[in-house]
C-alpha cells in the first residue's frame, strides 16, 4: 500500500531527503536532508519541520503552472478533474524533463529513476536499444 504522506525525495536513484507530511509528533512537515547541495535540498535547514508555505513553493515547483496553454489536456491525461499541485505530484511524482530529482511514495521502493523518467533515449539509450530490438523500431 502506498502512503502519500511520507517520500523520499530522490536524485537519480539515490535517496536525499526524506519527508514527513504528518510527523507522529504533530505539527509541520518534518524533512531530513541527506546532502547540503542547496540546489538539491528539498529545504534550506539539514533537518526540522518545514512550513506548509515551503511545501506548497516546493510543489509549484515540480508542477506545470495552471496557466500552460493545455493544462486541460494534461490534467484530463491525468485523470484530474481540477488543478491539485499535490493531485498532480502524486500522478507523477514531481518528475520535471530536465532534471534528475522526483519523488518516492513509501511502499514504492520498488521504483527507480529509469521507471519514472520522460527522457528514457536521454538517461538511457542502452533501454530504447532493447526495446527496439525486441519491437522493431516503430515504437
Amino acid at each position: 500500500m502506498i502512503d502519500y504522506m511520507k517520500f523520499n525525495v530522490m536524485w537519480m536513484n539515490d535517496v536525499i531527503a526524506t519527508v514527513d507530511l504528518k510527523p507522529k509528533n504533530g505539527g509541520t512537515p518534518y524533512v531530513i536532508n541527506y546532502i547540503d547541495d542547496f540546489n538539491k535540498q528539498f529545504s534550506p535547514n539539514m533537518e526540522g519541520h518545514i512550513t506548509l508555505e515551503e511545501l506548497e513553493r516546493w510543489l509549484k515547483w515540480r508542477t506545470f503552472p495552471p496557466t500552460r496553454v493545455n493544462a486541460d489536456e494534461l490534467l484530463t491525461a491525468l485523470e484530474l478533474n481540477a488543478y491539485n499541485r499535490w493531485g498532480i505530484v502524486r500522478k507523477t511524482h514531481g518528475v520535471m524533463a530536465d532534471d534528475e530529482i522526483w519523488l518516492r511514495f513509501k511502499g514504492e521502493e520498488h521504483l527507480r529513476h529509469q521507471d519514472v523518467c520522460l527522457r528514457k533515449d536521454l538517461y538511457y539509450p542502452e533501454l530504447e536499444e532493447l526495446f527496439d530490438e525486441l519491437f522493431g523500431d516503430s515504437h
